[in-house]
């Protein structure tokens, strides 16, 4: 509450010093206006104000008069002064009246600018009142202050980020280079090729990607699990969009022995992409049954599958069958687990998690479990954890494009963010 009150004493004296000279200003020109048309009221002698200048001659002409009024003896001395007195008063009056005529045009101009310093006024009422709107509804006094000193780590933590982004994409282009190198001097060795799509695939460079997966495919006959790296570069290249080229590369992929997941997640992405949402949801659920059940891409799967059914009201109840297959907690564990507060509940999840990622720490080189992590931070809510565990793993895995390509991939799938 005493935050409150500072802020708003802060405010109301920085309204009052930018209003008081506004209302001063209109204040001394109504004065002013009042104290002419007092004057002129006093001093109007009911002559025409074309006639002043004529006045003043008459008023002169007057005084040369008590001159010689004194001369012929018909005025006394002290009549003579108290005649000149008021000659002169209206002389000078005239004169006052002739000033102001003179300086009518400037005081109409003031009294114009009155209003516009009104409507000033007005808008910095109204600016000061809306701050306070804007930060009733947006703001949040209750938040803890987080000065840079407190802040070290994570800005160190953004930094190592950062590094290790650059220092994996150094990694990559020397990869490309030295893979470019070799093919030149051996131009058969299809792993080489493979290799190179990979890391072009993981610098976000798909179309370059496509002259490598071609080559796989040609010098390997076609196979199937090059045509489907082939296919995923054809997509990535047309933002997501299966044309008619990837079309027929996942067909063909299709009907070979190749148990590569890409090609039936691509082919129900352009039955999607066609209007026929049922057939791209049965494709995905029979993917979905028939995968590993840690399998890092599982969870992408079947969140494709929920968004779908939910958006074209297709009734899939019963017909995923990941329970059945992966492994999980005895029934004892469940019934326990269901006794616990929601906050035991999250306690023990935490605990697998920070677990999992104890187990990396001591042995990085296990993909599979990099790929868990990383699902599991993002289902959290913790998207900053899962990108450290994504960067991490690419750090791990920085000499094997293949595997970059495929957390890379993975990040995208779950939404994982780039710094």
């Amino acid at each position: 509450m005493t935050i409150w009150i500072v802020l708003g004493a802060i405010t109301l004296l920085l309204a009052g010093f930018i209003l008081w000279p506004i209302l001063q200003s209109n204040r001394a020109a109504k004065a002013n206006e009042a104290a002419d048309a007092a004057t002129a009221s006093e001093l109007d002698d009911g002559s025409p104000e074309d006639e002043l200048s004529r006045d003043l001659a008459v008023y002169r002409d007057q005084l040369s008069e008590i001159d010689r009024d004194i001369e012929r003896g018909v005025l006394s001395a002290e009549q003579a002064d108290a005649a000149r007195t008021e000659v002169q008063r209206r002389i000078l009056a005239a004169d006052q009246r002739i000033k102001r005529q003179q300086s009518g045009e400037t005081r109409e101009q003031t009294s114009a600018s009155a209003p516009i310093r009104a409507i000033a006024a007005g808008f910095i009422v109204l600016f000061i009142a809306g701050g306070f709107g804007l930060y009733l509804d947006l703001g949040s006094p209750e938040m803890r202050d987080r000065p840079i000193a407190s802040r070290t780590d994570e800005i160190n933590a953004v930094r190592m980020a950062q590094d290790a982004n650059q220092d994996r994409q150094s990694v990559l282009n020397r990869a490309v280079s030295d893979l470019s190198q070799k093919l030149l001097e051996n131009p058969d060795d299809i792993r080489a090729w493979e290799l190179l799509g990979a890391s072009l695939m993981a610098l976000g460079r798909p179309e370059e990607a496509q002259t490598a997966f071609l080559e796989t495919v040609k010098r390997s006959g076609r196979d199937g699990d090059y045509l489907a790296m082939y296919a995923e570069s054809l997509v990535r290249s047309s933002n997501g969009q299966i044309n008619a080229t990837a079309r027929g590369v996942l067909r063909e992929a299709a009907e070979t022995d190749s148990t590569d997941p890409r090609i039936q997640f691509y082919l129900g992405l352009a039955d999607a992409q066609e209007g026929n949402v049922v057939a791209a949801v049965d494709r995905w659920i029979a993917l979905a049954n028939g995968a590993p059940a840690d399998a890092p891409w599982l969870p992408m799967v079947v969140g494709r599958i929920n968004e779908a059914a939910l958006a074209q009201g297709i009734d899939i109840e019963g017909r995923l069958n990941l329970a059945e297959r992966a492994p999980g907690p005895s029934q004892e564990d469940i019934a326990a687990a269901q006794q616990m507060t929601a906050e035991e509940q999250q306690e023990m999840v935490m605990s697998m998690v920070n677990g999992l990622a104890a187990r990396l720490d001591e042995d990085p080189n296990d993909p599979d479990g990099w790929a868990r992590l990383m699902q599991a931070y993002m289902v959290l809510g913790q998207e900053d954890d899962a990108r450290a565990a994504y960067e991490k793993a690419g750090e791990v895995f920085a000499d094997q494009p293949g595997l970059v390509a495929r957390f890379d991939s993975l990040a995208r799938e779950i939404g994982i963010s780039a710094n």
